[in-house]
């Protein structure tokens, strides 16, 4: 998710659990739960980069635990020089609670996080959320200005509360994430349940996910996979929805051939293949040769433009590579 979701809710889980931490472990906190996010700038690298450290080491249980206790540790020597010591579990166990946090909320994301980083490189990707949802903004805001608006009213009138400051809010804030995040897996299992069980253009379903809406979690974006095509869909879920799979758009699946294989077995094919959900090439014929691009049909489904990866080779006209990479979408050829 967007690092300010992630602030907040690193502030609200200091407020709600660890209320009476101290300043410099509140800015741990809060840089333990948003420095995860850093691996995105290995986009800055290249398109490869990308797919290989975005979502990756940082955001695994062991990164990011390390990453916290990294920030903790470099904290705790900066307050004693100013002389505040920090004692007790609290000073690393409360950011390390932030950054498993950040962790939680992104498995969410179609984009997944590879959690049981280095003993394997699978992603976990649970489609419930996207990245940025304005509800989940909505909930961690309130539950932080809501008391502060209360305080400042009661302060007027002289009347002081003995509990933690915005303890209360903080809580009811995180609960109803943990509550709004199980309706949207609920909704997701839903539509997920609804592209499997449908036949489309006449054929079965092999495979099929739902992707989240950024802006209702009622909307969901599907893709079914057939044995020739591709099937990009809506899925409305609720107890008014009407999911009808003739609104697909199909896309066929390439025929098998020499130059097609040749293209997979490069490199960049396979680096990109490797992570790729809904990979769907094209050939076409060239006057040189041939050219082949391969995407990933997730991201068309989410209507995702920014940071998209796609693999383009380019073969002679016997089929040999002359040209393989990975690419931005969009990028012009050198």
């Amino acid at each position: 998710m967007d690092p300010l979701t992630h602030g907040l809710a690193s502030f609200a889980l200091k407020r709600g659990l660890f209320p009476k931490v101290p300043r410099p472990v509140l800015i741990s906190m809060l840089l333990g739960g948003t420095l995860p996010d850093l691996d995105w700038l290995s986009g800055l690298l290249g398109p490869s980069a990308y797919l290989q450290w975005n979502g990756g080491a940082l955001h695994s249980f062991v990164g990011t635990a390390v990453l916290a206790l990294g920030v903790s540790l470099a904290m705790r020597s900066y307050a004693k020089s100013r002389g505040i010591l920090l004692t007790g579990p609290l000073w690393w166990l409360a950011p390390v609670c932030a950054a498993l946090l950040h962790v939680g909320m992104d498995s969410l994301l179609p984009s997944g996080v590879k959690l049981f980083w280095p003993f394997s490189s699978a992603r976990v990707e649970l489609d419930w959320a996207p990245s940025l949802d304005l509800l989940v903004l909505a909930f961690l805001a309130a539950g932080i200005l809501i008391p502060e608006l209360f305080r400042l009213v009661t302060e007027e009138i002289g009347a002081k509360s003995k509990k933690p400051r915005g303890q209360v809010g903080a809580i009811i804030a995180l609960f109803l994430l943990l509550a709004y995040f199980g309706v949207r897996g609920s909704l997701h299992s839903t539509a997920a349940s609804l592209l499997i069980e449908r036949s489309y253009a006449g054929e079965s379903a092999r495979r099929a996910a739902a992707f989240p809406d950024s802006m209702s979690p009622f909307l969901w974006h599907g893709i079914v996979e057939t044995e020739s095509a591709m099937h990009l869909l809506p899925v409305p879920t609720g107890p008014l929805a009407n999911f009808d799979p003739e609104n697909a758009i199909h896309i066929h699946k390439p025929e098998t051939s020499p130059v097609l294989d040749s293209a997979q077995k490069t490199d960049a094919a396979k680096q990109f293949l490797a992570t790729a959900r809904f990979p769907k090439a094209t050939v076409q014929k060239e006057t040189d040769g041939f050219s082949v691009e391969i995407k990933d049909l997730k991201y068309d489904a989410l209507s995702q433009t920014s940071r998209v990866v796609e693999a383009n080779i380019n073969l002679s006209a016997t089929g040999q590579p002359t040209y393989a990479r990975l690419e931005w979408l969009g990028q012009p050829r050198k």
